[in-house]
């Protein structure tokens, strides 16, 4: 394992979360706006917000680090496709697909964030943080699981 411990390398990481994080907010508005579903929507609104949050956190911890935040989406990048099937799921108005690519992005954020906290000489106070992200992450993709069971 190489483990990323240059002051460049931490940054690109936690820069790697923060686009992360403005994916999903995007991603699950986007599912809000187009889930049928009162609850859903509520649902997919929540987490929207939490993500938003948890980039304007990453970003503080950034700015702490010395570093200078990522800004938007990745629109191009490989971090873009955890949420790019959520608009063909919407062509077909299906909430189940959407609930399931929910979690499929959820998925492949708890990966990174797995990544980062395994792969990087963190700081104590950046380990909590993203340690409390991750773990309302994989809470939002249980839900994301027993939903994709009912809907």
């Amino acid at each position: 394992m190489n483990v990323k411990q240059t002051r460049g390398e931490i940054l690109d990481v936690l820069n790697k979360l923060l686009t992360r994080n403005h994916d999903a907010e995007e991603g699950y508005q986007e599912a809000a706006e187009n889930a049928k579903d009162i609850e859903l929507k509520s649902m997919f609104l929540a987490q929207s917000r939490q993500r938003a949050e948890y980039a304007m956190e990453l970003d503080r911890e950034i700015r702490t680090l010395g570093g200078e935040p990522d800004s938007g989406t990745s629109l191009i990048s490989d971090l873009h496709r955890a949420w790019i099937n959520i608009k063909s799921s919407f062509a077909s108005n299906d909430d189940k697909a959407t609930v399931q690519e929910c979690q499929r992005g959820d998925q492949e954020a708890l990966d990174e964030y797995n990544t980062a906290l395994q792969e990087t000489d963190l700081v104590a106070s950046t380990r909590e943080l993203l340690l409390r992200q991750k773990q309302s992450i994989e809470t939002a993709h249980a839900s994301m699981a027993r939903l994709a069971l009912v809907v």
